[in-house]
């Protein structure tokens, strides 16, 4: 692949949803597998920090599947920007049935990637939990 293309910004975001899934269930490899291993990159997550280099965003995925919180995050109204090497996605997601959290959680989500050697890797994950 020489150009990222829609459909390829669209698989990339559908396989994040699909590992965090896994991630939630306690097993953090699908994650790993769909990140770039960049020091560039960088994670913003929900419960707040900001995450940059691939062995502190391994980690904080590990440690969050560790904590086996469980529920799920659907991702709504999802928007795709997407040049010849980098693509954007904004969006919502909604939280819901985690342990130890309230009910639903409503987040503002922004999500990167970028074309390393052909595949589509996840170079920053940046979310906002809303209030309410």
């Amino acid at each position: 692949m020489t150009d990222m293309t829609i459909a390829d910004l669209r698989r990339a975001s559908d396989l994040f949803y699909e590992a965090l899934a896994v991630v939630l269930a306690g097993e953090a490899d699908p994650m790993l597998e769909l990140l770039s291993s960049a020091d560039d990159s960088s994670y913003l997550g929900p419960m707040g920090g900001a995450i940059i280099g691939w062995d502190a965003i391994r980690k904080a995925w590990e440690d969050q599947a560790d904590s086996e919180l469980g529920g799920r995050v659907s991702p709504s109204d999802r928007h795709y920007v997407v040049g010849e090497d980098i693509g954007i996605v904004v969006g919502w997601e909604k939280g819901e049935g985690h342990r130890g959290m309230p009910d639903e959680i409503n987040i503002r989500a922004t999500s990167t990637y970028r074309l390393e050697d052909g595949v589509v890797k996840m170079i920053g994950h940046h979310t906002d939990r809303l209030p309410g």
